[in-house]
């Protein structure tokens, strides 16, 4: 082949590179980027302006087919030539540019995206002559701001792109369809279908017309068809509640129906709308209506009617709502089914909350159940209404979750309390001195959603799901003055001057609130402080009879049985088989008896009694609790290997496990507390977080969860009772712990044992 002939070839190739990837021929698509390019080497074209476009070219082609690593590899190749080649102003740098954009945007990498689609703009702006190249960049960038929520700066851009589009002869350049579809999109998501069902039409002809029905036409009628479906139902709803268009069908047609098919069944049927979704909440407006929309209502049956016609009343509903002439059907998404239809009470409950009755409020156990049901889900059963109940059981099964026993109340308050403190009114001024503007940003997240469930409990409500925490709010009969400075705290940046002056107005505000409920008596508002008083009310609506008459443990039996504890499991450690032999840990007695007893120490009796009958009970029975600890570890550290094993271990139910997560949780934040206030000690040790585990690394958030999982029930209820009192006292178990473990080093505190792992510190470490 002659050198034209070559050159012939590589612009051919090319050509079909655009071609393939316009009508999806991936793999033909890169055929021809791989002959291309080998033709380049053939030429000895390497490092130049025909070597930078190919590259482009064939980047372009991964990129469509979604191999995304490799196409970046193909972009930073042609950045690197063409912008040593080709002048600023050239189209061809634009091109690059917009495309590196697009890729950026496919993989999350918004700002990156952003900062691309900005300097091919930049670029053909010095190019009077490059109309076309200005308005496919203009079209990229405002998509790029569109994803990054700057609406006015896309549309900006978009409708700029449009014009200059436009005013092309013929206005069919083949990337106009892309800023039509932009621009549909932006005026879709800001509640105009109309527009952009207007501006769908123009590019699904455009489309049609110069690629035919390829991947971006059949995308573009998808995104058409629902425009015209939003602007269907708000033309059928006119302006209709979720609400009120479900108690419309109800009482239209679910209720007659009930009458004639299931005469027998009727005064036995609660009706209503309760659960997710915004109608239930009385927030729905006409952006709701693009999805999880249209008429539904819930049909709640006691268990036993439930099998005795649910199947077939389901079948009766589900036709119904197919036919009634009222809306258009609902627009059901995959994370919304199941909110309407025909239920079963208890499943229903069960659904939401866990339980199918209320748990009790009598002990520290039932106070963990409680805090293990997400508030969202006790705000979804009682939001909505419910139209009718003949039988009462919903109505009177619903009245048990109305709102938190008040030990509960208190726990909840008394954390949310602990939480404003440490993220307002500790952590953040340390973060402002460090000038970390990240932290700071965590912080002010960390005390408006804490901020934001203290208003709710103080008012003896269920805070709901995230995104409607602040609306919820203006219900709240006390949170009238929290509402704006929680609003200006998240308005302003995170290192505003004022934020410390408003997170102390916050703070004073609940501690008004407190005072007026009879929950704090001084004025201080410092919130730690009110968090232990709460948390000690709390422990004294639990004071049982027994507690209170119960005898001190002398010190001599409680060390008795601390050293039979570690004695057996000193036993069992022995026993324990590792699949690369004997570990150094099992001969090193001294330090595992220290270790033992430093972590027991603290406990209460009730606590250690049960514990040793598990383990009593274990060596009875031939069982091993160690081996069990290290086994329940390698789910975190080496999932594969734990899976051929899981199904030996115990089993523990869904509540169990709540329960646990809830004790690592607070453990885990104790820990991290410690480390805090003494790092060079805590550094000695294990890493904290689970994400650092390894099949060598076990974190102390594994190792905790591990230990968790051996206790039985019973201790693990017992455990858990002790861990809630001393939350009420103020006081941190993992603290204690550690000043039993520093004592037995012969140190006389943590501060001495912290003071000599600093000056042990290798030179040159901070």
């Amino acid at each position: 082949m002659g050198r034209h002939d070559e050159g012939t070839a590589l612009i051919l190739l090319n050509e079909l590179m655009g071609y393939y990837r316009s009508v999806s021929r991936h793999a033909d698509c890169a055929k021809a980027a791989e002959q291309a390019l080998a033709l380049i080497a053939s030429m000895g074209l390497e490092g130049t302006v025909n070597h930078g476009t190919t590259l482009l070219n064939a980047a372009t082609g991964l990129r469509a087919a979604g191999e995304n690593e490799q196409a970046e590899k193909a972009y930073r190749q042609a950045q690197t030539i063409l912008e040593a080649q080709l002048p600023a102003e050239d189209y061809r740098l634009a091109t690059l540019y917009n495309n590196m954009s697009l890729l950026y945007a496919a993989t999350g990498r918004l700002e990156q995206a952003a900062e691309y689609a900005r300097k091919a703009v930049e670029r053909m702006e010095q190019n009077p002559d490059a109309q076309v190249e200005l308005a496919i960049s203009l079209s990229n960038l405002g998509g790029m701001y569109t994803r990054l929520g700057q609406a006015d700066q896309a549309r900006r851009c978009l409708e700029r792109a449009v014009r200059l589009f436009e005013q092309l002869p013929g206005g069919d350049d083949p990337h106009y369809p892309a800023a039509l579809c932009a621009l549909a999109e932006l005026h879709f998501h800001q509640g105009e279908p109309e527009k952009a069902a207007e501006l769908f039409r123009r590019a699904l002809s455009l489309i049609e017309r110069t690629y035919g029905r390829n991947d971006d036409w059949q995308t573009t009628r998808r995104n058409l068809a629902a425009a015209e479906d939003l602007i269907a139902r708000r033309k059928a709803v006119k302006n209709k509640t979720g609400m009120e268009l479900a108690r419309e069908f109800y009482e239209q047609a679910g209720r007659p129906m009930l009458r004639q098919k299931y005469p027998e069944y009727a005064d036995r049927i609660a009706a209503g709308l309760v659960g997710e979704g915004s109608e239930c909440m009385g927030f729905d407006d006409a952006f709701s209506v693009d999805h999880d929309f249209g008429p539904g209502f819930c049909l709640w049956l006691t268990r036993e009617d439930y099998q005795a016609i649910g199947s077939r009343l389901q079948a009766d509903y589900q036709a119904l709502a197919a036919r009634w002439p009222g809306a258009p059907a609902r627009n059901v998404t995959p994370e919304g089914t199941n909110r309407v239809g025909v239920m079963e009470i208890d499943e229903f409950f069960r659904r939401f909350t866990g339980h199918t009755h209320a748990p009790k409020s009598d002990s520290w156990q039932d106070i963990m159940t409680w805090n293990a049901i997400p508030t969202e889900r006790l705000a979804s059963v009682m939001n909505g209404q419910v139209f009718e109940d003949p039988l009462g059981e919903f109505t009177r099964r619903r009245a048990e979750f109305l709102k938190y026993p008040e030990p509960v109340r208190l726990c909840r308050l008394g954390q949310a309390l602990g939480r404003m403190a440490q993220a307002g009114q500790y952590n953040y001024s340390r973060a402002k001195k460090r000038q970390d503007t990240d932290m700071m940003y965590a912080c002010l997240a960390e005390f408006v959603c804490a901020a934001q469930e203290t208003a709710y409990l103080l008012d003896e409500a269920y805070m709901p799901f995230y995104k409607w925490r602040a609306r919820g709010m203006e219900r709240l009969e006390h949170a009238d003055g929290l509402i704006p400075l929680l609003h200006w705290l998240m308005e302003r940046p995170a290192s505003d001057g004022q934020a410390e002056e408003t997170i102390e107005a916050v703070c004073a505000c609940v501690a008004a609130e407190l005072k007026r409920q009879g929950l704090f008596g001084s004025e201080d508002t410092f919130l730690e402080h009110h968090k232990r008083e709460v948390l000690q009310r709390m422990q004294q609506l639990l004071q049982s009879d027994k507690t209170a008459n119960a005898e001190p443990q002398q010190p001599d039996k409680k060390a008795a049985r601390i050293k039979a504890i570690v004695e057996e499991e000193w036993r069992q450690f022995q026993q324990v088989q590792n699949e690369g032999g004997r570990a150094s840990c099992q001969d090193d007695r001294s330090t595992f008896v220290l270790m033992r007893t430093s972590q027991f120490t603290p406990w209460n009796e009730e606590v250690l009694a049960s514990y040793q009958q598990d383990l009593n009970q274990a060596r009875d029975q031939g069982w091993n609790l160690l081996t069990e600890k290290y086994a329940r570890m390698m789910e975190h550290t080496v999932p594969e290997q734990y899976a051929r094993l899981a199904d030996r271990l115990p089993k523990r139910g869904a509540e169990r496990l709540q329960l646990q997560a809830l004790l690592v949780a607070i453990i885990m934040r104790w820990t991290r507390e410690v480390e805090q206030r003494f790092p060079h000690l805590m550094g000695r040790g294990r890493n904290l977080s689970s994400a650092q585990d390894g099949p060598w690394n076990v974190s102390s958030e594994t190792y905790l969860r591990g230990e968790l999982g051996t206790y039985s029930d019973e201790t693990l209820g017992l455990y858990a009772q002790m861990v809630l009192e001393l939350l009420a006292q103020g006081k941190n178990l993992v603290e204690q712990n550690m000043t039993c473990m520093a004592r037995g080093y012969g140190y006389r505190s943590l501060e001495d044992a912290e003071n000599a792992c600093a000056a042990q510190r290798p030179a040159g470490k901070s």
